[in-house]
C-alpha cells in the first residue's frame, strides 16, 4: 500500500461552497471530498462527469492553517430553465459571500503503487489548470514522493475523523456522488474537525501512518 502526500495553499481567498446556502453563500472549514476528487480530476485530464476517482483513493484531510473567515457581496447568476434547457438571460441579485483567507491543507491520498504514482505524475505536470473550490481560487501544490504506508490503530488522529468528539468543529460535507442515469445525488459524511493539530479519542481507530502522524481515511 502507498500513500502520498499533499500541501495545499488557497492563495489569496477560497471558498468551499455548501449547496445548501441560498440568501447566504458559506463556506465549510475544510474542502469536501468531492473538491478533492476534482482537483485530481483536472490534473489528470478527466471529463466533467467522470466518477473514475471514487473508486480509486482514500483520502485523509488535515487543517494546517484554516484561515479567518470574512464575507463579501457578490452579484450572483442564477439560471432560469428546466435543467434541459435554460435562458440565455440571467437574473441576477447582490447577496454576502463567505471564504477564507490564505487556508492551508494537507491532503493524503492511499492506494496501491500504480495509481499513487500516476497521479503524482499528474499533479506534477497537470492536463488541466488546478483550482481550489471557486473556479477562479488560485492554489499552490506542493506535492511529497510516492512512499508506502502502514495501517495502525490511534487514539490521537492529527486529521478530520469521521464523528462528532470534543474540542473539534462538526461538519457535514459531501463525499462522493452516486448517479442514477442523468440524475445525480450526494453522500455526505459528519467530520470533526480539530482545532489544535489533533483529534483525542475515547477509543482508538484505524488509520494510516504518515511520518509520525496518524491519519483517518476514507
Amino acid at each position: 500500500m502507498h500513500g502520498l502526500k499533499l500541501r495545499l495553499e488557497g492563495l489569496y481567498f477560497t471558498s468551499f461552497r455548501k449547496p445548501t446556502s441560498t440568501s447566504l453563500i458559506l463556506t465549510y472549514s475544510v474542502p469536501p471530498y468531492t473538491t478533492i476528487r476534482g482537483m485530481l480530476s483536472n490534473a489528470l485530464g478527466l471529463r466533467r462527469d467522470d466518477l473514475t476517482l471514487q473508486e480509486w483513493f482514500r483520502i485523509g484531510i488535515k487543517p494546517v492553517r484554516i484561515g479567518d473567515t470574512s464575507r463579501e457581496m457578490a452579484k450572483i447568476l442564477k439560471l432560469k430553465g428546466t435543467g434541459r434547457k435554460f435562458q440565455k438571460v440571467f437574473p441576477s441579485s447582490p447577496m454576502f459571500k463567505e471564504f477564507l483567507v490564505n487556508p492551508v491543507y494537507e491532503v493524503f491520498l492511499v492506494d496501491d503503487e500504480e495509481k499513487i504514482e500516476r497521479i503524482y505524475k499528474a499533479l506534477l505536470n497537470p492536463v488541466r489548470p488546478l483550482y481550489f473550490g471557486a473556479s477562479d481560487d488560485l492554489i499552490d501544490i506542493e506535492v511529497s514522493e510516492p512512499t508506502e504506508v502502514e495501517v495502525v490503530e490511534a487514539e490521537e488522529v492529527h486529521s478530520v475523523v469521521e464523528g462528532i468528539h470534543e474540542n473539534c468543529m462538526i461538519e457535514k460535507i459531501p463525499y462522493k456522488f452516486h448517479q442514477r442515469g442523468r440524475k445525480f445525488s450526494v453522500e455526505y459524511k459528519t467530520i470533526s474537525v480539530p482545532r489544535d493539530g489533533a483529534v483525542s479519542l475515547r477509543e482508538s481507530v484505524k488509520c494510516i501512518k504518515f511520518d509520525k502522524e496518524a491519519v483517518w481515511v476514507v
